[in-house]
């Protein structure tokens, strides 16, 4: 049994309606201060990365409880599953990168309970975003529209029943006018 999957939660994180970030924030301020930032750290500089990241979290936290993942936890809707997953299958064996992770997380909050931090730490729970994708060997086109974009979103990220044109509804409504392409 994996070490983080030994741990006992003080509470588990209910799962409930997703969280209107964009109500708490505008969406530059949460690409340049948290998600370029987070993907900097990780070593990972291509800019399509970050608006790929930018609509998984605007897509997923706008996304019917039917559609979010099963027991889905935080604004990416990742569930303990799969974060259990990702640390023993995937960064078990890339400890430099598994330290780098492990460094975005609370020094204390994360050994008591490792799945609270998807609810309440943005810049780890982006980081294992990124890792879902990462971890399945995702390489993005080099002409990568929002319509690439959603379909990557649509056929590598955890959900049930969602599509393309859901990834793409969440990003016309954060911006409307920069709809046709990701820049």
């Amino acid at each position: 049994m994996s070490a983080i999957a030994a741990q006992q939660p003080q509470h588990q994180p209910e799962q409930s309606a997703p969280l209107n970030l964009l109500a708490l924030t505008d969406t530059a301020t949460l690409q340049h201060s948290i998600l370029q930032p987070t993907l900097d750290y990780l070593g990972v500089t291509c800019q399509r990365t970050s608006q790929l990241l930018l609509g998984t979290l605007l897509c997923t936290a706008r996304l019917a409880g039917t559609k979010r993942a099963d027991q889905a936890i935080g604004p990416y809707g990742i569930s303990a599953q799969l974060h259990t997953h990702l640390w023993d299958d995937y960064l078990a064996l890339q400890p430099e990168l598994a330290s780098r992770v492990r460094g975005l997380a609370s020094q204390h909050c994360f050994l008591r309970d490792p799945h609270a931090e998807l609810g309440y730490n943005l810049a780890y729970a982006t980081a294992i975003a990124w890792l879902i994708y990462q971890s399945q060997q995702l390489q993005l086109p080099k002409r990568c529209d929002l319509a690439s974009l959603a379909r990557i979103w649509e056929t590598s990220y955890p959900h049930r029943g969602g599509h393309a044109s859901d990834f793409l509804n969440a990003w016309r409504q954060a911006f409307p006018c920069r709809s046709k392409t990701a820049r």
